[in-house]
């Protein structure tokens, strides 16, 4: 028909809206409380797939950026590591210069004490060998066993010397203790200060100049009635008045040594008295055998004489 053909020429004349001809929406259903609200929503397929892909590269981002996280966390974490060796190193480097001048200094100590012993005439007292645990010798310059680390094995060799030197140290200062009990009973000090007239030794005789004898001591010249003191605490063990050494006072200091002072004026001590250093023992004089005023010192090494000088501070 005419009208029928018409429209159909009409139809397809104009275009077809954008939703005709597509496939079927997604349909999303909303139930509320006990089913007797119910919602129907349509939704695109388009906008569905928008909404899924826009979830999936979420999901993709949310999952780059986890690793990115995790990948600077141990990035972080080997930069401490690393920042802490270097550290360590430091402090590595520190402690064995550190050990470096201990064991120098231990080497020092050594040295004077070997010093300190040979002074000392004495035996070098404990075994000067540095002792490792296992009983056997352990020098200052040892290497450090293999696969031991170097700051444990030197702190070991350290704490094995510090023992030793220590050891001899203790001892050294028991033999200076002794020594110096001796050395404090010695006499070391001038009994009177004056000029020396005549000397220990051989010298001619001021009776016959033509006769050299031995002269046992030394002759200090000095006024009359110059105080004579003792140079050491001692006993005395003779106070006499008779022979050519006229008034004469003879002091025991212990360990064989004896002092003597003759041609007193005047004995100011009795046989059997306790003196301390710097007492009184008489007053300079010229009695006995003598030419003229002075104090005739000696010293006795069990009843020997010998040079006083070898007692006495320079004048």
């Amino acid at each position: 028909m005419p009208d029928d053909e018409g429209k159909a020429r009409r139809a397809g004349a104009f275009p077809r809206r954008p939703d005709e001809g597509m496939r079927d929406p997604f349909s999303l259903i909303v139930v509320h409380g006990d089913g007797a609200h119910v919602l129907r929503v349509n939704l695109p397929r388009w906008i569905a797939y928008a909404t899924l892909g826009l979830i999936a590269a979420v999901a993709s981002a949310t999952i780059g950026l986890s690793g990115g996280y995790v990948l600077l966390l141990r990035e972080s974490g080997q930069r401490a590591a690393l920042r802490q060796r270097v550290d360590d190193q430091r402090v590595l480097d520190s402690l064995e210069t550190r050990i470096a001048a201990v064991r120098s200094e231990i080497a020092t100590w050594r040295t004077l004490h070997d010093k300190m012993w040979r002074a000392s005439g004495l035996a070098a007292g404990p075994d000067r060998t540095a002792i490792a645990a296992g009983g056997g010798p352990l020098a200052a310059s040892a290497p450090v066993p293999a696969g031991e680390p170097l700051a444990e094995g030197e702190l070991d060799l350290l704490a094995t010397n510090v023992a030793d030197e220590g050891l001899r140290l203790r001892e050294l200062e028991h033999t200076i203790g002794r020594m110096g009990k001796v050395m404090s009973a010695l006499p070391l000090t001038w009994p009177v200060h004056g000029q020396i007239d005549s000397e220990y030794g051989m010298r001619r005789s001021p009776w016959n100049r033509a006769k050299r004898e031995h002269h046992d001591g030394l002759d200090i010249g000095s006024p009359p009635g110059t105080p004579i003191k003792s140079p050491a605490p001692g006993t005395v063990v003779a106070a006499s008045a008779h022979g050519g050494y006229g008034k004469n006072v003879v002091l025991d200091h212990g360990n064989g040594v004896k002092s003597r002072y003759a041609h007193l004026k005047k004995i100011d001590v009795k046989t059997g008295q306790r003196v301390a250093k710097g007492d009184v023992l008489g007053l300079v004089g010229s009695t006995g055998r003598s030419t003229g005023p002075h104090l005739h010192y000696e010293v006795l090494v069990e009843d020997k004489p010998v040079n006083p000088h070898d007692f006495l501070p320079q004048p």
